[in-house]
């Protein structure tokens, strides 16, 4: 890896614990308890940078399309319930406990890939994922701020996600859309929906307490968690681009580690108490091993794709191959000079999942 590698990896790897720890110091610190609202600003200032942002060509969004924003209703729906959901949880849980109640989202995505696409993990994977549910376990009966509707909010984000992740793994390939074009259907899906929640759950006073604030310290807070949304974004598809998927999710994993022991100590809303303390170590030490399975079975599945060009190169001395890369896709490309340069390809997807 080289330094701008690095440099994506860290960007992302900050952006992504910043962001939580912005979220949760409007919830904590300023008893901002309007998580509806915070989506709806936060969904507004993701269209108006992208909107900013492709008018400066400083990104490449495809152009907009009806039949394509009908066809990812699905997909916008479930990224919608995660926003909201992480959100609400977040104002209700302390940090640690909410990143080990959404590590949830492995074995949710595991089953669900399992009931849906009949695809079955590895079983290092599965030990992996169960090491990391069992230190769930530990850490909520030892944990003494416990909260019953955080609780159920964060394991409901964590289904929401997994589904999330699901489904962009069933239409990816299908509408072959790239990382930002998706995020603008689906903000332009969450919108209407996020106001309508705002109104339904009596948040309408938030907002114009927002928009009437005088508090620059809370003004600033509130700007910043509005624009991390979008900018942890960024952070993930240039950390992916520079890099590949892999590369971000073990750096999720590990901030994700990182976050959670952060946690204890930023906001003083944590008891610790032995159990819990164990549970979070156990936790972690499952979200590591995970990662680690990740990157070795990745890793052997690109050295049977390159096996598979020297072997080619091997029997079939009047062939060529040539490696392209358009944004996250990596495309190996072989051509028969016997059959009038004929390509077969090899496709890679590197978009980041969370899974």
């Amino acid at each position: 890896m080289n330094h701008t590698g690095i440099l994506a990896a860290l960007f992302y790897g900050l952006m992504s614990v910043a962001s939580v720890f912005i979220n949760k110091a409007l919830f904590h610190v300023y008893r901002f308890k309007f998580p509806y609202t915070l989506v709806f600003f936060q969904t507004l200032f993701t269209l108006a940078l992208l909107a900013a942002m492709r008018q400066l060509r400083l990104i490449r969004v495809t152009p907009f399309h009806l039949h394509v924003l009908r066809r990812v209703s699905l997909l916008s729906f479930a990224f919608l319930l995660k926003l909201l959901l992480d959100m609400a949880a977040l104002s209700r849980v302390n940090i640690p406990m909410y990143g080990v109640l959404k590590s949830a989202t492995t074995p949710f995505v595991l089953l669900l890939d399992f009931l849906l696409r009949a695809k079955r993990a590895s079983p290092r994977i599965q030990l992996a994922v169960y090491t990391t549910a069992l230190g769930g376990v530990v850490a909520g009966t030892g944990d003494l701020t416990f909260d019953l509707p955080g609780y159920v909010l964060a394991l409901s984000s964590a289904l929401a996600t997994a589904a999330y992740v699901v489904i962009v793994g069933k239409l990816g390939e299908e509408l072959a859309l790239d990382s930002f074009t998706l995020l603008l259907y689906n903000n332009c899906w969450s919108l209407p929906f996020a106001l309508l929640l705002v109104a339904a759950n009596g948040e309408l006073p938030a907002v114009q307490r927002v928009l009437q604030s005088r508090d620059a310290v809370f003004l600033l807070c509130f700007v910043l968690s509005c624009a991390s949304a979008f900018i942890l974004n960024l952070a993930t598809y240039l950390c992916t681009l520079v890099n590949d998927s892999l590369t971000t999710s073990i750096v999720g994993r590990t901030k994700s580690i990182l976050q959670g022991f952060g946690g204890l100590f930023a906001f003083g809303d944590v008891l610790v108490s032995p159990t819990n303390l164990v549970g979070l170590i156990v936790n972690s030490g499952g979200v590591g091993w995970y990662a680690y399975e990740k990157y070795v079975e990745a890793r052997a599945k690109q050295k049977g794709a390159y096996s598979l060009l020297a072997e080619r190169h091997h029997h079939d001395a009047d062939s060529r191959t040539t490696i392209a890369r358009d944004g996250s896709q990596v495309t190996i490309v072989f051509y028969d000079l016997k059959k009038d340069d004929l390509p077969l390809t090899l496709n890679g997807d590197t978009k980041s999942q969370e899974t």
